[in-house]
């Protein structure tokens, strides 16, 4: 039974060297390695940048392959983008009118509560 303990402890060992000697250092230095490869998940643009493209884009000036060329993004980026613009509006629009509904609904409950109030309710 010690045997098998220990030729497992060999094969662990022997793997785990042979990776190091694969990457060429130590473990940590492969991590600190593969950090340097991961994509980042940060956008390089800002909101504005974003905006300013997509607007720009809706004028027209320029067609959108040259607009994406110069910006250094896809054309699919670009009309993802363009889709978020426009779903982040019709939610501001939304919540205006939502906002203005829930204003008068207030008003008018006051105005009931004002009633209720003067006839003793």
């Amino acid at each position: 039974m010690l045997w098998i303990i220990g030729s497992m402890a060999l094969v662990l060992f022997g793997t785990v060297g042979m990776c190091s000697l694969i990457v060429g250092g130590r473990a940590d230095d492969w991590m600190e390695s593969s950090k340097l490869i991961e994509p980042s998940t940060r956008s390089p643009f800002s909101g504005e940048d974003k905006i300013r493209v997509v607007l720009e884009g809706f004028h027209n000036q320029i067609p959108v392959s040259d607009l994406c060329k110069r910006e250094g993004i896809s054309p699919a980026l670009y009309h993802s983008w363009v889709n978020d613009f426009i779903d982040a509006g019709k939610a501001r629009l939304k919540g205006d009118s939502l906002r203005s509904a829930t204003q008068s609904g207030v008003k008018g409950l006051e105005g009931e509560n004002v009633a209720l109030n003067f006839l003793g309710v």
